[in-house]
């Protein structure tokens, strides 16, 4: 039991009453999201201090935390809703909600608040542009917690949350250098001109967010279902179990957002905030290596304030996202050496543009993903089979039949090999997310020893990479996340981090084991003068992860002509 702040004395916190599904779902939901900045590179303590201009509040000892009765939090919120044009209301749904930002992730509220400090100017400026009411950017903070490369289960991406459909309506592209939905400045303007559409739909900002939260058909249903009454809480009942945490969320970060000293949290604020950062334009390719080597801008930052470039690279002119953010102290020195920074060549620097100029190459040849529509509204696409699936995973993964598979493709087998192209047709809703047409086909050559099937029984692990989720993983893999976390022992806890293994299939209690470790059967390759490991990585179809393994070498050794290196491997 703790003090409350409302009176000196000891007393009972009000007991929380028994909540909905959707209560819990939407506050595991919150505190998830809240839970991953503690995975997040940039929003480890060392990032940022606390705030020098905000003294304790007397009376309150540091570690204090002050909980409040329910007419106090009623009052309050009533104060609010006098400003606003939101109907905000006081409940045990949004008390529940109080609680997990105001006691229970209050650490990572205080880094939060610190954020608003980055970000709010700029959400503020983009909503009052399209006539949105400023408190949106609230919505902000119940999406990713400020996190702009916060990922979730469903593989919506960035501050706003954005699915890959949703985001293209909205002009975010998606490459595989550039994510869109990870700029803040991008993906702000795009959820502004969303929220202005959906409540040009609804007249009502509630129904905008739970619209923006499931989508339009779920809102539509639930008012139907409610007999036509178009009200927040009268279609409550009948929405998505997490949208309906969704809004009483949204009421508990406007309280907290204004009432946080009363709760004794103090700011703590990140390096850089938006007073502090600049924005150039880039007329080449350039990548975060060069100017951390010549500059002295540390990667850190770099990737913080461009978080849509996924690999470190800013692919130029020929692509629309070609500006950089740099703390504003860096901005002189980079245009006085514009020049010499475009005109440094590392090694790794060079090996980055060799494997840009391969995936150009490859876009550019690829056929495009959306290249016709079948008369119910299905959108054709073109998958290329990767390594392990099989007819059953592509099906799931496109939501479609394998039968229908079978019959757009003309097979006469329901086997298929790594490389082969199929022809696929997928819902025009966005559900299938993918960014782009899959991998070009990998080399045959790669698999000329892979005759016989691999047993049920074998292992087949993956190293995770920087920005990706179980989620993602299984998607990529054909399986489910509920199997992931099994055969790895995440119930409970699905973080993960980047450089750990996880094993994507075999028996649950087995131990892990290593590529490099399922057969002593391997493809070879003999390396040739001017290649590098992510061009023989990209050859084959593996990551540089796995040639490091197979090879024990590092990433940053280098190779020479007449070396031979494992590249595959059963």
């Amino acid at each position: 039991m703790l003090l409350s702040a409302h009176n000196p004395v000891h007393c009972a916190i009000a007991r929380e009453s028994r909540s909905s599904d959707g209560f819990q779902s939407g506050k595991s939901s919150v505190a998830e999201i809240l839970d991953s900045l503690v995975y997040a590179t940039y929003f480890k303590d060392e990032y940022f201090s606390t705030s020098s201009k905000m003294p304790d509040r007397p009376g309150f000892p540091s570690h204090f935390v002050p909980q409040y009765s329910d007419s106090v939090y009623a009052a309050r919120i009533a104060v609010l809703d006098r400003k606003t044009p939101f109907n905000l209301v006081y409940n045990e749904h949004v008390r529940g909600f109080i609680r997990v930002y105001a006691v229970d992730k209050r650490n990572s509220t205080a880094k939060i608040l610190g954020l608003t400090k980055v970000y709010f100017p700029l959400f503020e400026e983009q909503l009052d542009k399209y006539n949105v009411p400023l408190e949106m950017k609230y919505l902000a903070i119940v999406e990713s917690a400020l996190n702009p490369t916060a990922v979730s289960h469903a593989g919506a991406k960035g501050l706003w949350q954005f699915m890959y459909g949703t985001g293209k309506m909205y002009g975010l592209e998606s490459s595989s250098f550039v994510e869109d939905r990870y700029d803040p400045y991008k993906a702000t303007l795009a959820a502004s001109r969303h929220l202005r559409d959906l409540y040009n739909i609804y007249g009502d900002w509630f129904l905008a967010l739970a619209a923006y939260n499931s989508g339009p058909g779920n809102v539509n249903k639930a008012i139907r279902r409610a007999g036509g009454v178009k009200n927040y809480w009268a279609i409550w009942d009948y929405l998505p179990a997490e949208t309906r945490g969704y809004v009483p969320a949204f009421i508990a970060v406007n309280y907290i957002m204004n009432y946080y000293k009363e709760h004794n949290i103090r700011p703590v604020e990140p390096g850089y905030l938006y007073h502090d950062i600049d924005t150039l334009r880039v007329s080449k390719m350039l990548s975060f290596e060069q100017i951390n080597e010549t500059i002295g801008v540390p990667r850190q930052d770099l990737e913080f304030l461009n978080p849509q470039y996924k690999l470190g690279i800013i692919p130029g002119s020929d692509y629309s996202s070609n500006v950089l953010r740099l703390p504003r102290r860096y901005i002189g020195p980079f245009q006085k050496r514009e020049k010499e920074i475009y005109a440094y060549k590392s090694k790794s620097i060079l090996e980055r543009e060799q494997l840009l100029a391969r995936v150009q190459s490859f876009e550019s040849a690829s056929p495009s993903p959306v290249s016709q529509t079948s008369g119910d509204g299905q959108v054709r696409k073109v998958h290329y089979v990767r390594q392990g699936q099989d007819l059953g995973m592509i099906a799931r993964f496109y939501r479609c039949e394998v039968s229908e598979i079978v019959r757009w493709n003309s097979l006469k087998t329901q086997n298929v090999t790594p490389g082969q192209q199929l022809v696929v047709f997928a819902g025009n809703d966005g559900s299938v997310q993918t960014s782009a047409v899959s991998p070009p086909p990998v080399p045959k050559e790669a698999y000329q020893e892979k005759k016989v099937e691999r047993k049920k029984e074998k292992s087949e692990t993956h190293r995770v990479e920087r920005g990706e989720t179980v989620a993602s993983i299984a998607r990529q893999f054909g399986v489910s996340v509920e199997s992931i976390a099994d055969l790895n022992g995440l119930r409970g806890n699905m973080s993960i981090t980047p450089g750990q293994k996880l094993k994507i299939t075999g028996s649950s209690s087995e131990k892990s084991v290593s590529k490099k470790q399922v057969s002593p059967k391997a493809t070879y390759h003999k390396v040739r003068k001017g290649e590098t490991l992510y061009s023989i990585a990209d050859r084959y179809g593996v990551s540089v992860g796995d040639l490091t393994d197979w090879n024990d070498i590092g990433r940053k050794k280098s190779l020479r002509p007449g070396q031979k290196l494992k590249v595959a491997s059963m």
